[in-house]
């Protein structure tokens, strides 16, 4: 793809975009919580893409630096609109889950993650979700491997510990028996 792009041919993009544009589009929606605004950000990095694929190194990771691009919009927006963190964690909490076990689950980390801070959720997105190796996080981060790892640890610690607060909150509480 990235020696399509380089040449400017269209066929280097439209790959790109197959290949990319649903998993870019759910980091994003995870990471800000809004529908809308993961779709505007979507299209910001391919335009992106678009403007700058000519210029990519033959050697360049195509995955990682769209990652980066949607990050750095993310952040940016976020910075522009702080209201909008809090705002996507309540719109999180407001879709109820289906019925079937594995999506009530599924739905329990989504709203765990939508619970915690955007830089916990983005590390928790980009390795465990997104599946970005640690060293083309750190660079995307702007930290060293082991300050990574740490954040990282501490993104997992946060992520249980609202999953258990809200199996807490959910749980049925004994009844009292009255002989």
């Amino acid at each position: 793809m990235i020696s399509l792009l380089r040449r400017r041919d269209p066929r280097g993009f439209d790959r790109a975009y197959a290949a990319y544009s649903g998993p870019l589009l759910g980091f994003l929606v995870r990471l800000t919580g809004r529908r809308d605004l993961a779709e505007d950000l979507l299209q910001h990095v391919f335009l992106r893409l678009a403007e700058r694929g000519p210029e990519l190194r033959v050697d360049s990771d195509l995955r990682a630096w769209l990652f980066a691009v949607a990050r750095n919009g993310a952040v940016s927006e976020l910075r522009r609109t702080p209201e909008l963190a809090d705002e996507a964690a309540l719109e999180a909490l407001a879709d109820p889950p289906p019925d079937m076990e594995a999506r009530l689950l599924l739905g329990d980390v989504e709203r765990a993650l939508a619970m915690l801070r955007f830089e916990d959720r983005e590390v928790l997105l980009l390795l465990g979700v997104e599946g970005l190796e640690r060293d083309a996080v750190a660079r995307l981060l702007g930290v060293r491997p082991d300050a990574l790892r740490q954040r990282l640890a501490r993104a997992r610690s946060r992520l249980l510990a609202e999953l258990e607060r809200a199996r807490v909150e959910l749980s049925p509480r004994p009844r009292k028996v009255v002989p």
